[in-house]
């Protein structure tokens, strides 16, 4: 028993881990910092990176191009804020590395618990890769994307390792449990879209610049379907909170992803009418993954909490 609990905050730490690495990988891509270091995974050649350009050698833009182009003209701010994303990952990584070797020495008889804590080392080798080819392709947009999506890969399946702590019990929702629970899909399903949406939206702002970005039919459309994307996803809320059968679970991740979807289009919404703020971005994009990681886990617990009270952590587990 202490050995699960001991699992459980371990893995949840590095799900909190995981946001904190989205979070800064965010800031990175908002502030345009992805070449704020040129190499990898050294920066500027060192483990530490400079803090100011007579710290780097004269031809520093030539011995570190990238591509055939020139390194980016050197900037603390964007050097140091990808640095620390690098940072960030690398001590994420190191929990991974605990989380998976405490499973497979002492949760071996939890297979789904094994499956799960196991994929997110691999998951995570193939991210690094990833950083590494962002890099190597001079931020190409469809790798950032690819990038982004691993990420919210690495959060859910550390999810749904905790998940696995508690005692789940499978039930198939029918007749109208089964119609808004595929609601709750569907509205998943729609936010994907809408992020990916909103990706787009990003490389035409960043080629063509803020107004004429604006302009575009992408922005109208990203803009009007957040509406779409929110009212599906209300409405499954609310059916949820309707249902007689206690799922605490369910009903708390979905608070979650209500709380942030709104936030979200409230962001959304500034940004449209007021003004492209770097933190305003950083926030609006970060919620949008945070909200895809809860609601997903809140239709997870709909369909696998124990029906018929509320839900509780596990006492003992058969092998």
């Amino acid at each position: 028993m202490k050995d699960l609990y001991r699992f459980r905050r371990l893995v949840f730490l590095v799900f909190v881990l995981f946001l904190l690495v989205i979070l800064a990988g965010v800031s990175v891509r908002v502030l345009e910092a992805g070449m704020g270091c040129p190499d990898w995974p050294t920066c500027y050649g060192q483990l530490i990176p400079p803090i100011r350009e007579s710290q780097l050698p004269p031809d520093y833009r030539e011995r570190f191009a990238v591509g055939g182009r020139l390194a980016e003209p050197f900037d603390p701010l964007k050097t140091w804020t990808e640095y620390v994303n690098r940072l960030l990952s690398v001590v994420a990584g190191i929990a991974v590395l605990v989380a998976t070797g405490y499973a497979w020495l002492y949760l071996r008889r939890y297979p789904k618990i094994l499956t799960y804590t196991t994929a997110i080392p691999v998951l995570l080798i193939i991210q690094s890769l990833l950083g590494w080819r962002v890099v190597a392709t001079y931020l190409a947009e469809h790798m950032i994307t690819i990038h982004m999506i691993f990420s919210v890969l690495l959060t859910l399946c550390a999810l749904l390792s905790w998940a696995h702590t508690f005692q789940l019990g499978s039930k198939t929702p029918t007749g109208e449990l089964q119609v808004y629970y595929i609601l709750g899909w569907v509205g998943l399903g729609l936010l994907v879209i809408q992020i990916l949406l909103g990706a787009s939206l990003r490389a035409i702002i960043t080629e063509k610049g803020i107004e004429a970005g604006t302009e575009t039919l992408n922005f109208f459309i990203h803009r009007s379907f957040s509406w779409i994307v929110l009212g599906t996803w209300a409405y499954y809320h609310w059916r949820l909170f309707r249902e007689p059968t206690r799922q605490p679970f369910a009903r708390r991740w979905a608070i979650l992803t209500t709380i942030s979807l709104v936030l979200q289009v409230l962001i959304g919404a500034f940004m449209s009418y007021v003004s492209f703020a770097g933190l305003a971005k950083v926030a609006h994009l970060w919620l949008a993954l945070f909200s895809l990681n809860t609601g997903f886990m809140s239709l997870f617990f709909f369909r696998n909490s124990v029906y018929g009270g509320a839900h509780q952590p596990i006492h003992q587990l058969s092998a």
